[in-house]
């Protein structure tokens, strides 16, 4: 639930409104507390005073009801607007994790939901070269999330905030030295191991932390797929006489198997199973869909440096540097060999004997059993296949008479290698003119990538006994190498005149992107996005009444067209792709009076040439040798209408509950090309697909002296399969529960010593989750218990 009452964190806010166009005066927003000074002196703009566009954080309540083992993303689940949807209860599948927000997608396909780590850019959240925040930060590292719903802060370093942002906040080191040991498990055979450290404050001006951690769980359906997550980070604060400086580094290495999606009609059958199996069998039609060869393997390297100067008489700067690698690499087990040499009819074919390696080029074919002396074995002529088989995928289509035709596969690797760095720099100065509190901000961002894709096939060694292969590939199908260049700046002025506040700013982007294919018969592609110059603004107006505050807000967004756009090989498809860009209104009003805080939000968001990904699988069958896994299409764009409403009450003897409501109309707009709309499935008016109109979340908190449990519920409506809005899945509620306690109370030497109790999915409900584009969706993860220890030295 949003973090209302007394928190050091911004107030919740939900909000905003369209301003009028001509204001020479901008809005920065209430005065800040000290507490607020304090962390706007590390991330210069100033986050913790009032603001006029919705912005809401996760509370401590939210957080104590995840794992230890839980992603960072799931914490977002309770907040107003915001719809988390993971495979399993940890969230340990990339590929299985979409998160929403007013009718706007964040997964591996699409990224329209900007992401920061402590204010700084991600490089994207798609599966081939992007990474979630929980590549960045570890949940029992996490202090908080801020989320500003549409219209985000004008000085976000993202270009992919389309419909808002996401600043995943780390937790500041301690003031006293500490020592913390955390165990913990659960279902699936979890388990998690944690440790930090804690320097307390040094020299009397600088503090840090350094932290580790080791986890594994198995996949909740049978138990065949285990991932691994190893995370290793690090952050110190120094506090000079004017300057802050803060730096943080972190280390990410998790091993993936994945969970598929499934029909309604396939959920119906057998809840509890997706299309992947946990055994071998040798037929390789079938044992494509082992779970442990459709695999994510991704290593993130991140680090930042950040200096901010308070000059005093209202000046204050900021610059930062940061940098970021990542390793991955993606499976798949295609049922087949490619034949990428002509070897000849009858002959033994060169990609099953290994040992050499053809670059580029098409494929010429592909065989799928093999007779002894290893030339492709050749389908019974007239031959009626069985039930799920097409004759060349099926052994029994294959002459009886010849002993030792055996099955052939293939294990196909998608390698990504992303190296980014980029500079940030902000300026701030305030100055009194008369009654008028005036304040302009301004700043840069720069970021340089260079990043490469490269697709090899490799041959399975022991079809039917395990998936081990020659690691020299009989096939490098294509290598491209991706270079971006990216420029922003924004200027904004914001002035407060008694109870009133009003911002007007402008920023603006610039992204060169290149692809050269350095392996593969392609032309090289490049593409400049360069955004109009986005106008943003709002007001605020402190009313009478006692914590009563009326908000509104416009901005105007865009996002550059995405580098794995460009590895679409057909040069004209990828001609007629755009930018998008969103306009977003919103009007609010809100109240912080403790014990109540509350907000009611109205928000519409017109989106322009809205980039969808169409994934290849969607056709018959998966096509392996497509150098994608899809295609990209303007799909027209998308009109979203809604009310956001929350409210929180708090109790003197530990109670608080919370709610929030989310009312979200999300609709295609039409391209004007009715038959173009036909081809691409656009329906005009239609709800967008996965997005439910209507969700709730209640909650309910208690913390006591020793004791603290809490238990929430969230009701996600009717959310549509397909862009005609002809199927839909069914709404569903689901409950989660924690209780945990601290045994310092019942001994001295007990100090530091608790534990806590996590159930998802606490009834047990059976239901689909994350829509995953046509006809399809991800089950949702059954009941899952957690647990774990603390301990602090």
């Amino acid at each position: 639930m949003p973090a209302y009452g007394r928190s050091r964190y911004p107030r919740a806010s939900l909000l905003t409104v369209m301003l009028l166009p001509a204001l020479h005066a901008y809005a920065n927003d209430a005065a800040p507390t000290p507490a607020d000074e304090a962390r706007t002196l590390d991330q210069v703009h100033v986050i913790g005073q009032a603001t006029s566009y919705a912005k809401t954080t996760v509370s401590k309540e939210t957080l104590n009801r995840q794992t230890i083992l839980s992603s960072v993303n799931n914490a977002l689940n309770e907040l107003p607007g915001v719809v988390v949807s993971e495979a399993d209860a940890t969230g340990s599948s990339v590929w299985g994790t979409q998160i929403s927000m007013r009718g706007f997608v964040t997964n591996r396909d699409t990224q329209q939901i900007g992401t920061t780590i402590d204010g700084l850019p991600n490089g994207g959240s798609g599966y081939g070269g992007g990474s979630l925040a929980n590549r960045y930060i570890d949940t029992l590292d996490l202090e908080t999330v801020e989320v500003s719903q549409g219209t985000a802060d004008i000085s976000s370093r993202s270009n992919e905030a389309l419909g808002g942002t996401l600043n995943f906040l780390t937790s500041d080191p301690l003031h006293e030295q500490r020592v913390r040991f955390v165990v913990g498990g659960g279902d699936n055979d979890a388990r998690k191991y944690y440790a930090r450290y804690d320097t307390g404050l040094l020299a009397g001006h600088t503090r840090a932390w350094i932290s580790a951690s080791s986890a594994e769980v198995r996949d909740w359906i049978d138990g065949s797929g285990r991932t691994s997550n190893d995370h290793v980070a690090a952050k110190f604060i120094t506090e000079l006489d004017r300057w802050t400086l803060t730096g943080y580094a972190s280390y990410n290495d998790a091993n993936e198997p994945e969970y598929t999606s499934v029909s309604p009609a396939s959920f119906a059958t057998n809840p509890e199973r997706d299309g992947l199996v946990g055994t071998l069998t040798g037929i390789p039609n079938l044992d494509q869909n082992f779970r442990s060869g459709s695999r994510a393997l991704r290593e993130n390297t991140f680090g930042y440096l950040r200096a901010a100067f308070d000059g005093g008489s209202g000046f204050k700067a900021s610059v930062a540097g940061y940098a970021h690698r990542m390793e991955g690499r993606g499976d798949w087990l295609p049922p087949y060999l490619v034949q990428a040499r002509a070897d000849g009819v009858g002959n033994p074919e060169s990609e099953y004997r290994g040992g050499d390696t053809v670059y580029g080029g098409s494929a010429l074919g592909q065989f799928y059993f093999v007779n002894p002396d290893g030339s492709a074995a050749q389908v019974r002529p007239g031959c009626t296949p069985r039930a799920g088989f097409t004759a060349d995928y099926d052994p029994a289509c294959y002459d009886a008479g010849v002993q030792g035709v055996q099955g052939v596969q293939s294990y196909r690797h998608s390698h990504y290698d992303n190296d980014r760095a980029g500079l940030t720099a902000d300026v701030e100065w305030k100055q009194d003119f008369g009654d008028i509190d005036n304040t302009v901000r301004a700043g840069l961002w720069v970021e340089n990538v260079d990043r490469s894709v490269r697709r090899d096939w490799h041959r399975l060694l022991n079809v039917g006994t395990d998936i081990s292969f020659d690691h020299v590939p009989y096939w490098v199908q294509f290598e491209d190498r991706y270079t971006v260049d990216e420029q922003m700046y924004y200027v904004e002025d914001v002035a407060r005149f008694g109870p009133f506040s009003a911002r007007v700013g402008v920023k603006q982007f610039f992204v060169d992107q290149k692809r050269e294919r350095r392996i593969g018969a392609a032309e090289n592609v490049r593409s400049d996005s360069k955004s109009d110059p986005l106008l943003s603004a709002g007001a605020t107006w402190t009313l009478p009444v006692e914590g009563l505050e009326l908000f509104g807000g416009y901005s105007q967004n865009f996002a550059a067209i995405p580098s794995g756009v460009l590895g679409e090989t057909d040069a004209q498809r990828f001609a007629r792709v755009e930018p998008e860009t969103a306009d977003n209104i919103e009007l609010g009003l809100r109240i912080s009076r403790w014990p109540l805080t509350g907000s009611i939000t109205l928000y519409n968001i017109k989106f322009d040439n809205r980039i969808v990904y169409l994934p290849a699988r969607l056709a018959d069958g998966i096509d392996y040798l497509d150098e994608t896994d899809g295609v990209y299409e303007n799909f027209g764009g998308v009109e979203s209408t809604g009310v956001e409403a929350a409210l929180g009450y708090g109790w003197d003897n530990g109670w608080r509950v919370n709610g929030a409501y989310t009312y979200n109309r999300s609709e295609y707009l039409g391209s004007g090309n009715a038959a173009r709309d036909a081809e691409l499935d656009i329906v005009d008016g239609a709800q967008v697909i996965g997005q439910p109109r209507h969700t709730l979340v209640v909650s309910a908190d208690w913390q006591g002296d020793s004791w603290n449990a809490g238990i929430s519920g969230r009701y996600l409506g009717a959310r549509y399969l397909d862009a005609s809005n002809a199927n839909k899945l069914p709404s569903a509620t689901v409950f989660n529960a924690n209780i945990g306690f601290d045994l310092q109370n019942l001994s001295p030497r007990l100090k530091g010593v608790g534990a806590s109790f996590v159930v998802s999915n606490l009834t047990d409900r059976r239901y689909l989750a994350g829509v995953d584009g046509s006809d399809s969706a991800f089950i949702g993860a059954p009941r899952t218990v957690g647990f774990s220890v603390r301990v602090d030295l």
